[in-house]
């Protein structure tokens, strides 16, 4: 990528970035409600109400707010959250590495399961293995996912009692490192609570990552089929290649390039999409939490993980639009004409 294109991608962002925020903020000020009655009970009385308001600055006009808002995610705060009565940067600190740790193991298992899938099911066009794929794709897409989610339970975690039902861990957990429970865990050598967390993950992950599954085999058929119907597979058979190796070493590698993209896109998608799965496993994390602000009114906590959300989606596709052109040379030949 050309230097001058890649600040008019970083402006493009910064642009963005604003938009979303003045979009947000002020959707979130005129909407029903208030929440600092809300936050207070009903016991509360109108000089308690008044007094908050003026403490949280929402006396002030909505562009005296905005900027007051802007200048406090530059000193790196998001205001007072009337869910968990601190600052939202300092909730978001806490539980994005939850979120992220979800979303990382979802798209793990979309990427290992969905991926030979895929081949599967372009090596074995029109058969029964492709139509059992397409019929899991068609699944993976169609069925709610807090539907799943609750099945999950009520199956493997009720009648089977193998996986927990909610919650991140249910043993004394590791000293904090970086967040990431499965990391510390290690870290820390704590094999028991590494075990517990890991059942504790993989009902969560699963359903979050169908979705994507169902996405990336669909991705990597249709690219491997379009592939088949060039030259050089042919080519190699006739040479006697082992069709594995056609299939995987060079089918594949080909295909793959246009699905990174998507694998990319899904990062942000996952974060977004975490909202349900987080509020019916009780998993910890910011989805959950901007799930609770949702429903309390709670104007910063909407806004504060919106902007972490949109963060990630533009950081995510301007990495990808950068590392495509390395990955695929026929997009950087066809930029440099």
């Amino acid at each position: 990528m050309k230097f001058n294109m890649l600040i008019s991608r970083l402006f493009q962002m910064v642009l963005v970035l604003i938009g979303v925020s003045i979009l947000v903020f002020f959707l979130t000020r005129v909407l029903p409600g208030d929440p600092v009655a809300a936050a207070l009970g009903d016991r509360a009385s109108p000089q308690q109400i008044e007094r908050m308001r003026t403490e949280l600055g929402l006396d002030k006009s909505l562009i005296e707010q905005y900027f007051s808002f802007v200048h406090g995610l530059f000193n790196g705060q998001m205001g007072y959250s009337l869910v968990e009565r601190r600052d939202v940067a300092a909730v978001i600190a806490d539980r994005l590495p939850a979120t992220l740790e979800l979303v990382f193991a979802a798209l793990l298992i979309a990427v290992v399961v969905g991926v030979p899938l895929g081949v599967i099911a372009a090596v074995r066009r029109d058969r029964m293995a492709d139509s059992l794929s397409r019929m899991i794709a068609l699944a993976g897409v169609s069925f709610p996912q807090f539907w799943v989610g609750i099945m999950l339970q009520l199956v493997f975690g009720l009648a089977l009692v193998l996986l927990p039902i909610t919650g991140r861990i249910s043993v004394a957990e590791p000293p904090r490192v970086t967040g990431f429970l499965v990391v510390d865990c290690l870290l820390a050598g704590d094999w028991s609570a590494l075990g517990n967390s890991l059942t504790h993950l993989v009902g969560p992950a699963v359903v979050l990552a169908l979705g994507p599954l169902a996405a990336i085999m669909r991705m990597i058929r249709a690219n491997m089929i379009d592939e088949f119907g060039k030259p050089y597979p042919e080519l190699a058979h006739a040479l006697g290649m082992h069709p594995f190796i056609i299939n995987y070493k060079y089918v594949l590698r080909n295909a793959f390039s246009s699905t990174l993209t998507i694998i990319g896109f899904l990062v942000p998608i996952l974060i977004g999409s975490g909202f349900v799965v987080e509020k019916v496993y009780s998993w910890p994390g910011i989805a959950r939490f901007g799930a609770d602000a949702i429903i309390a009114n709670d104007f910063n906590g909407v806004v504060g993980v919106t902007m972490v959300v949109c963060v990630f989606v533009v950081v995510v596709n301007f990495l990808v639009e950068v590392i495509y052109p390395i990955l695929d040379p026929r997009i950087r030949l066809g930029n440099a004409r």
